[in-house]
């Protein structure tokens, strides 16, 4: 219980962390600014910072002019915890697939609000993969004949622009770090949470609004990573 509670809360610390780093992305400090307060600006003391901790005894809202702090920070804080929950951190596998999961989240959490991310982001996921280049030359035939279903109909759907590149990008990412076996899973469960969602709320969607898939992918993900 202890070596799964100190994982979820590095979880969640890098959760907290990666969510400032999408919100002040385009500013020049952005990997090192401290967090402030979206309503007044009043910069966080560490108390404040604290995740999931600090914004229960805080009862969502901010120490100095008691404006609401959105739920979707909260939110991200315990998916973070819950996606690093099994990672062996002794281990250099273990060290790696946090750096995969990292750059997966920051990815997830941008194209929830923007519906797009920067390549860069995926710089540490490409760092992790590098690692794991030779199960390239490794993987059997029935792994590639897995994966080439999947990526026909990506290929298609990107031309037909009912998904983004980003999304092929993910599953590529995915195959190349643990198998297309596991990118298959991951897929299946992001598109029953959105079709979950869909199915709920389906009075809030419109025909022609963009749905970012990378989010339901990246649950998909710590779903997948518990099972395994």
């Amino acid at each position: 219980m202890i070596y799964l509670l100190t994982n979820f809360i590095i979880g969640s610390c890098l959760a907290s962390h990666a969510a400032v780093i999408c919100e002040h992305y385009n500013q020049s400090d952005f990997i090192f600014t401290r967090s402030h307060c979206t309503i007044c600006h009043s910069e966080l003391s560490l108390l404040d910072e604290l995740p999931i901790i600090s914004y229960i005894f805080l009862r969502g809202r901010c120490r100095y002019c008691h404006g609401q702090i959105s739920a979707h920070l909260f939110l991200i804080e315990v998916i973070g915890g819950f996606a690093y929950i099994q990672i062996d951190f002794s281990k250099i596998e273990g060290q790696l697939t946090a750096i995969l999961i990292f750059s997966l989240l920051l990815v997830a959490i941008y194209d929830a609000t923007h519906s797009e991310f920067h390549l860069v982001m995926l710089l540490p996921a490409f760092f992790s993969i590098s690692y794991h280049i030779s199960n390239l030359f490794k993987a059997e035939l029935l792994d590639y004949i897995e994966a080439f279903p999947i990526l026909i109909l990506l290929v298609i759907y990107i031309f037909q622009k009912k998904l983004g590149s980003g999304d092929l990008i993910i599953y590529l990412i995915l195959i190349l770090y643990f198998n297309a076996h596991f990118a298959n899973q991951v897929f299946l469960f992001g598109s029953i949470f959105l079709l979950s969602q869909f199915i709920l709320e389906k009075k809030n969607f419109s025909k022609k609004q963009a749905i970012p898939f990378i989010p339901y992918l990246f649950l998909g993900l710590i779903i997948q990573l518990m099972l395994n």
